[in-house]
Parts: structure tokens; sequence; C-alpha cells
């Protein structure tokens, strides 16, 4: 109860911050920056060991969503370039010869993983708006939020008794149901009340279908992740929650492919 407790107040002081940061595209950028700089460090911790070499890395992860926010509108472009930096820092400074590969390939997968796929919150901001894209954001609070407690109450059926093992079907059948109700609400008071456009009814279930699916395997992924680690959360970032990645793994899994989504019903979306 008191772990229970510790989530809610830090959810409480962090989150109106971070809806904040969606009034303006500049600060979406610097949102999914600094949520980069907390995640990339947390992931390249658990493989580095030299200190210095860390912020270095880190560094480039950050570039990205200001590289392709700001400079390029290809992301394969900023993407290319960091990741060849950082392999020719990695074969420069790297006095370890056996360690080059796991350097380059923990960075690699830090790129991609969290830098990358968190950053398709710009797309989905540019291209279909700020409410949208702060939709799919509060989506996962909800499906988290609804998936727990119902996986408390009605919890039976496991999906991945391996890498984690709490996580069961009936809990993400009710973290599907309270995001469909959510996302019927946000548009009642978003789109009919303050008259911004948001995803029409017809996206709804394939929308919420999404968030469930991809937040359950984000949290999964992560919790695989771990367990090859050894350890139990990835940081302490966040009092209650563990690290910045135990908070945003599903939702990393989840942007992707709601971007995906609203691009095939752009139609509806608009």
């Amino acid at each position: 109860m008191d772990d229970l407790k510790t989530r809610v107040i830090t959810a409480s002081i962090v989150a109106p911050f971070v809806v904040l940061c969606f009034v303006s595209y500049e600060s979406l950028i610097g949102l999914v920056s600094a949520i980069v700089i907390l995640a990339g460090y947390e992931f390249i911790t658990l493989e580095m060991k030299e200190r210095d070499a860390r912020f270095f890395y880190v560094i480039l992860l950050a570039l990205y969503p200001v590289l392709y926010g700001l400079v390029f509108e290809e992301p394969t472009q900023p993407l290319s370039i960091l990741f060849i930096t950082g392999v020719v820092f990695s074969l420069i400074a790297d006095k370890d010869p056996s360690q080059v590969f796991k350097t380059i390939a923990s960075f690699s997968i830090a790129l991609i993983y969290i830098t990358f796929f968190l950053s398709f919150f710009l797309p989905i901001y540019r291209n279909f708006g700020a409410a949208n894209a702060l939709l799919v954001l509060t989506s996962t609070w909800v499906f988290d939020s609804f998936a727990y407690f119902a996986g408390l109450k009605f919890g039976k059926t496991r999906i991945s008794p391996r890498y984690s093992p709490r996580k069961s079907l009936e809990g993400v059948i009710g973290g599907f149901l309270g995001v469909v109700i959510y996302t019927f609400l946000y548009r009642l008071v978003v789109n009919d009340l303050l008259s911004v456009n948001v995803i029409g009814f017809g996206t709804f279930l394939p929308f919420a279908a999404t968030v469930a699916v991809m937040d359950t395997f984000g949290d999964i992924f992560e919790s695989a992740l771990k367990r090859h680690y050894g350890v139990k959360d990835s940081g302490k970032t966040l009092p209650g929650h563990g690290g910045m990645l135990d908070r945003i793994d599903g939702l990393l899994f989840v942007a992707p492919v709601s971007y995906i989504v609203f691009k095939i019903l752009e139609g509806v979306v608009r």
C-alpha cells in the first residue's frame, strides 16, 4: 500500500509537468530529449562500465530528437549520423577490444529502442496535432492503471510467466476497456467541447487495441532486458516507479505503432 501511495504522489507531481510540455512543438522536443537522457543513461549503465563514455553516448542519444525535430526532415538522416559517430567513438576510445562490439550493440539498441521509438511523438504532433499526441501518452497511463487493478482483481491467465509473471490476460482486457472508455471521454471533452480535432469514433477500437497489445509487449520486453542484466528496476529516478525506462517501457512500443495506425486511418483521425 505504501508503494502505491508513493507511485500516486510521484505521478501527481510529474504528470502535470509532462502534459504542459505538449503546449508547443519545441517544448515537446525538450521533453523527449530529457526522457531520453534519463532512460538512455539507465540502459547504457547496464552494459558500460566507464563513466565518461556513458555521458558521451547519452549526449548522442539526446541529440536525435533535436536534430530530427528541428534540422532534418527524414528520421534516418540523424539516425545514421549518430550511429556512425557512436561506432567511431567506440573504436577509438574503448580500451578493451573485447568490449567494443558489446558497447556498439548497447548503444545501437538504445538508439533504436529508446531514442528512435520515443521520437515518434514528434511526427504524431506534426501530422496529427498536440491533442492526438497527448492522447497517445495519456492512454498508456490509463491502460497501465486499469490493467494493474483488473489484474489484481481478476488476473488468472498469465501471458508471460517467464519474463513478467504478474502480467495477465484479464489485466490486458481491463486495460483495453479502460482505454476505450477514456478515448471516448477524451474526444467528448477535447473535440466536442474545446473544438480541437482528435481521433474519430471509427479509430477508437484499433487505437485501444494498439495501446493494449504494444504496451503489454513493451513491458514484457523490458522485463526480459532486466532479467538478462539481473536487475529488478532500471534505476531509481522515479520513486515508486523504479527508473525512467520502467515508466516508459510500454510507451516505447505504443508510440511508433500508434503513428502507423494513425497514418493508415488518416481520414478518420483528422
